[in-house]
């Protein structure tokens, strides 16, 4: 398909990471980390119950590309040196907090998703291509996360 003139907002990239104040440990030490490494350090949190989380695979590779981000002495790390049950208390708090919404503040929260999600089509789910309007099927970024 050939098109002349093309108008389009671009993709839509996933908001910012915001920090939860996690800290961790590794060997005992505390360490202080940058918001990209608690980014990676909540990621790897909210893996904490699936399967995957208990693959010495995963985890290695995890541990890996987490040492990766962090000061010399630590480049030679395992996951067991690291202490994440500061991030596991955040993100089971997060999901305590979830799991006790009631029907009615979960309805309202979805319906609030709802409308924002309408709101982004309308500006990034749409071009117009020699005059005439078309979809855009994939205006989103993929946002951070562990690939699995």
């Amino acid at each position: 398909m050939k098109w002349k003139t093309l108008q389009h907002n671009g993709i839509l990239f996933p908001p910012a990471y915001e920090a939860h104040g996690i800290k961790i440990k590794i060997k005992g030490e505390n360490v202080d980390i940058d918001l990209n490494q608690e980014e990676m350090i909540y990621q790897w949190a909210k893996k904490k119950d699936t399967p995957y989380a208990q693959d010495k695979v995963f985890q290695k590779n995890f541990t890996s590309d987490f040492a990766k981000t962090l000061p010399a002495k630590f480049k030679n790390i395992s996951y067991e040196d690291i202490d994440f049950s500061h991030a596991y208390k955040i993100v089971d708090k997060e999901k305590d907090i979830r799991e006790m919404m009631t029907k009615e503040e979960k309805k309202a929260l979805a319906l609030k998703r709802k409308q924002l999600r309408e709101k982004l089509v309308q500006k990034y789910g749409k071009a117009i291509m020699d005059g005439k309007e078309v979809d855009v099927a994939n205006y989103m970024a993929e946002p951070p996360g562990i690939f699995i």
